[in-house]
């Protein structure tokens, strides 16, 4: 997905809950046969049976879709249908009441925490006989960092995305973002810190106090559920020019809650004055995810912090709707001018908020494995990541070029993307990728995600903004990639740390209200100190101590 899809990594919480919720079971009476060979094609999936079988999966996505043209061609090749179970309300909450309950779907998608979960009541099945017997491609296009799959009792238990690729893809975007307007009427000035994003957005409100009959909002931004750590977690890493893992910081080898950290401290600063300047929008202390982007698609929000699966959909909406200079600019913007941008990272492998998990309740998981051992072939990356040949692509002298056609269709229609079938269930790629710029055996990408199509999907406007800042992509913004193994986010959260995880985040999301909206420095100056010595209170220190022994343990793996 990108969806959300990457959540940022910042889900180590959550709250618990209970009792019951229902999920519809697979309806199979017939058991598949071995795959046999791992080539990098679907030869390893392709004697597996293919009789009609259909397993539900839990999403918080109501536009997901089985009836796509992608979709029923992946029916065609595994005989598989997933039938959505749309989460309404808290996800989180929802996986701990099918936890609690026991009726989950067959199919469940769980952050590292979750999952832990659902490991220790032995609701998810171990998978490493079956990917031994039925899934020869996951266990190619992993290679080396197959052992990553392994929980720390040695069994597998979820499948998420590889990153074969070594460098950052053609499209990533800086997580700031400041609409294409604001830019043209400042004159296209350099954005490089908060202050400076402030006063640009000021200026334009002051002029422009309404847009299309509705107040304008300087800085948007959401709380619910898992916003509070992308809104007010991830911004103060981004702008002190960290790799983005979660909530947390190393310092040196120790890893510390990032919330009570003097970064987060000088962000909640930033916030509060727009707060008194009347920029901020009170309303996000009450946001979701979806409020927070049918606001950006409204052409009302200046400025916020919004990776680019946050903002994509609003764009495209902006765009279709003839609202081109109301799409926004992608900035790296930072603390301060002497802040250095180390914070473009690339892991081998993408855990964390996008496990995929096979549960109990599901009858002969050994279809499910073989499912997704075609997405993991060749045939199967070629047709999640490229689509149909003569829909979505043609292949010329070898090579596969993405048509215009459906270039033109999917700028038009803001959600295309489902509707074919591109997008899925948190991988956090869309399905099973292998990273932009991997190859196939064939020579050929695996995804079309080159700099040349970026730059061909683009509106004229927004190449005209680039060329403002020297630029073709956004992504030329950003400072080079550094390589990691892993972010701590990604990590089994230890168990002696879920119930101090637990009570962090309520003191958290307590105070940051009271910080944020404070009406003088020195009532800032008290509810921060309260909200850090609350979070002592509750054992950040143990916390810190837990999570930089197994920060320890992972890396003298």
């Amino acid at each position: 997905m990108k969806q959300k899809r990457w959540f940022a990594g910042a889900m180590a919480l959550a709250v618990t809950a209970a009792l019951a919720a229902g999920c519809s079971g697979a309806k199979d009476d017939n058991k598949g046969t071995a795959g046999s060979s791992p080539s990098g094609t679907a030869q390893g999936t392709a004697s597996a049976a293919k009789t009609p079988v259909t397993y539900s999966i839990g999403t918080d996505q109501n536009k997901l879709t089985w009836d796509t043209p992608i979709t029923k061609k992946i029916t065609e090749k595994t005989g598989v249908t997933l039938k959505y179970d749309v989460i309404v309300g808290d996800m989180f909450q929802k996986w701990d009441i099918w936890q609690a309950s026991g009726d989950y779907p067959d199919i469940i998608r769980l952050d590292a925490l979750h999952m832990q979960k659902y490991i220790e009541a032995g609701a998810v099945v171990p998978l490493e006989k079956l990917i031994d017997q039925y899934g020869p491609n996951i266990k190619a296009k992993f290679g080396s960092y197959y052992d990553s799959l392994k929980n720390k009792d040695g069994h597998i238990y979820s499948l998420y995305s590889v990153n074969l690729a070594k460098e950052a893809p053609a499209n990533r975007m800086a997580p700031f973002i400041v609409q294409q307007a604001v830019l043209e009427d400042a004159g296209y000035p350099q954005i490089k810190t908060l202050a400076q994003l402030k006063d640009v957005i000021k200026a334009y409100a002051a002029k422009n106090p309404k847009i299309d009959g509705k107040d304008t909002i300087g800085f948007a931004a959401g709380m619910e559920s898992f916003m509070v750590n992308i809104m007010f977690n991830n911004p103060s890493i981004s702008a002190s020019g960290l790799p983005d893992h979660g909530n947390f910081y190393l310092d040196g080898s120790l890893v510390k809650w990032n919330p009570v950290s003097d970064r987060s401290k000088e962000y909640y600063k930033f916030l509060n004055s727009l707060v008194r300047d009347n920029l901020f929008d009170i309303e996000a202390f009450s946001m979701n995810d979806a409020a927070f982007k049918t606001k950006l698609a409204q052409g009302r929000v200046l400025a916020a912090y919004a990776p680019n699966w946050l903002s994509d959909q609003p764009d495209a909406t902006l765009r279709a709707d003839g609202k081109e200079k109301r799409m926004y600019a992608h900035l790296p913007i930072l603390m301060d001018d002497k802040t250095a941008d180390k914070s473009v990272a690339v892991t081998p492998t993408s855990p964390g908020t996008h496990q995929w998990g096979i549960t109990k309740n599901a009858k002969n998981p050994e279809r499910i494995i073989q499912f997704i051992d075609f997405l993991f072939s060749d045939e199967g990356q070629v047709l999640t990541q490229w689509g149909i040949e003569g829909t979505h692509y043609k292949v010329v002298n070898g090579k596969r070029q993405v048509l215009d056609e459906w270039l033109d269709r999917k700028a038009k229609d803001p959600d295309a993307l489902y509707k074919d079938g591109f997008n899925s269930e948190g991988t956090p790629t869309m399905w099973f990728g292998i990273g932009d710029g991997a190859k196939l055996a064939d020579g050929d990408y695996a995804t079309p995600m080159t700099k040349e199509l970026v730059r061909k999907q683009y509106t004229e406007n927004t190449k005209n903004v680039l060329a403002k800042y020297k630029a073709e992509t956004w992504a030329d913004l950003l400072p080079p990639a550094v390589q990691l193994k892993g972010y701590v986010w990604q990590l089994q959260p230890p168990e002696d740390t879920r119930a101090i995880g637990v009570k962090l985040e309520e003191v958290w999301r307590k105070s940051l209200p009271k910080i944020v909206l404070a009406k003088t420095d020195d009532e800032f100056a008290k509810n921060w100190e309260q909200f850090v010595a609350d979070a002592n209170a509750a054992g950040a220190a143990k916390y810190n101590d837990s999570f930089t022994k197994i920060w320890a343990d992972f890396n003298t793996k």
